[in-house]
């Protein structure tokens, strides 16, 4: 084994790479989303600095301790396949000779023979959607790309009858807040490919309940009875529609109808089995592997969870899968990526590292940032010390984190 080398390889965490405005009226996507003029700031940064992009196989054999990677070296990740990962970010990357690995979820991979024009090509390109085939085959044909699983359905399930929220105005499909978009989404599986073109504010039923939910691979899934839905969106429709929400006591009154209708013992749904739920998100990992690696012509061999979320469970269920490495859980503590140290099929992962000022600050402050906090995740004591200090700072100084315009 190499004794130089990097200690610890950063790995960043991105999405989308487009312009915000471009991506309206979705609030949550425009949350994700890295604009090309800021990505492109840190590439020149990157290669003033002398940094290198690492595949994973690379990061593999750093990770085993079979070969340190160089020092300056880092891995660059997109999650979910968003179409702008081929309009934006792959003229970027074939500009400056980086590399990045885009973690697709097969139920939203747009089936149709089509590569969209790039940024800088004409016509002017389209930024909302995902990714296709060809698209993904032809950024991994010059290798500045490859593309691994985020699995298949990137969905939230309900897990009991508790209703937690009904759908209103104040939590539409499009707001940034919102996590709702699942409600859709589940309802609407063969569009998912289309669901930035389709899916709007009003083609969920007011009223609607939202049950108890959680990520659909830590989801043992709870199946509502779908006639208390029609009930509840009956009643809200007959009243108004939108309009219905704007009335004091909107919600005692849509408590007080449920309570009615589940008085008696009258069964709310059905829960799925420990052995049915297994079953379930075994197909989901091996199914993505297997769509993706026949459709890409290689071995898919490392998983992204969604949303984060996973457990011991699910870890055992992916390496049944045939995964050899998998992202860790944004939900857990994040750390360094050891040469050498035990798990070596894990992947922490650091986010984008613009956030370190703040929201809305210049590029200049945001480049810095993602400056200190590869140096933090390369294993550096003073950036560990200054990441520490001022996110601390952050939750005393009025408008740190204030949203970007």
């Amino acid at each position: 084994m190499n004794g130089g080398g990097a200690k610890a390889v950063p790995v960043l965490m991105l999405h989308s790479v487009a312009p915000r405005e471009a991506l309206a009226p979705f609030g949550w996507l425009q949350s994700l989303a890295t604009s090309p003029e800021l990505l492109e700031a840190s590439f020149r940064a990157w290669r003033r600095r002398g940094l290198r992009t690492l595949t994973l196989d690379e990061l593999a054999d750093h990770l085993t301790g079979r070969r340190k990677a160089p020092k300056g070296s880092l891995v660059l990740t997109l999650d979910d396949g968003y179409l702008d990962n081929w309009t934006g970010l792959h003229p970027l990357l074939r500009a400056y000779g980086f590399h990045a690995v885009v973690f697709a979820s097969t139920d939203f991979i747009d089936p149709r023979p089509v590569r969209r024009a790039q940024v800088g090509a004409s016509p002017t390109p389209d930024w909302k959607g995902y990714l296709s085939w060809d698209e993904m085959r032809a950024m991994e044909s010059d290798g500045s790309v490859e593309i691994h699983s985020h699995a298949r359905t990137h969905t939230w399930y309900f897990v009991s009858d508790r209703i937690v929220d009904y759908y209103r105005p104040g939590n539409a499909l499009t707001r940034r807040d919102s996590m709702l978009r699942f409600l859709w989404l589940n309802a609407h599986t063969a569009d998912k490919p289309f669901a930035l073109e389709r899916m709007t504010d009003d083609a969920v039923p007011w009223g609607t309940p939202v049950y108890e939910y959680r990520p659909a691979l830590v989801a043992r899934r709870f199946h509502p009875d779908p006639e208390e839905a029609d009930a509840l969106t009956g009643l809200v429709a007959s009243e108004g529609g939108a309009r219905f929400f704007g009335a004091t006591g909107w919600r005692e009154r849509l408590d007080r109808e449920v309570a009615r209708r589940r008085a008696g013992g009258r069964s709310t749904g059905e829960a799925e089995s420990e052995p049915a739920y297994r079953a379930r998100v075994l197909d989901e990992l091996a199914g993505s592997r297997a769509l993706l690696s026949g459709g890409l012509g290689k071995n898919v061999h490392t998983l992204c969870y969604p949303q984060g979320a996973m457990d011991d469970t699910v870890e055992s269920l992916a390496r049944e899968a045939g995964y050899r490495m998998w992202t860790m859980s944004s939900w857990r503590r994040s750390r360094a990526n050891l040469s050498g140290d035990e798990g070596a099929e894990r992947i922490y992962r650091c986010g984008r590292g613009y956030e370190l000022f703040g929201e809305g600050r210049s590029i200049a402050a945001q480049v810095l940032s993602q400056r200190v906090v590869l140096a933090r995740f390369s294993g550096s004591p003073w950036a560990h010390l200054a990441t520490g200090l001022l996110s601390r700072a952050s939750r005393f100084l009025p408008g740190w984190g204030a949203a970007r315009p």
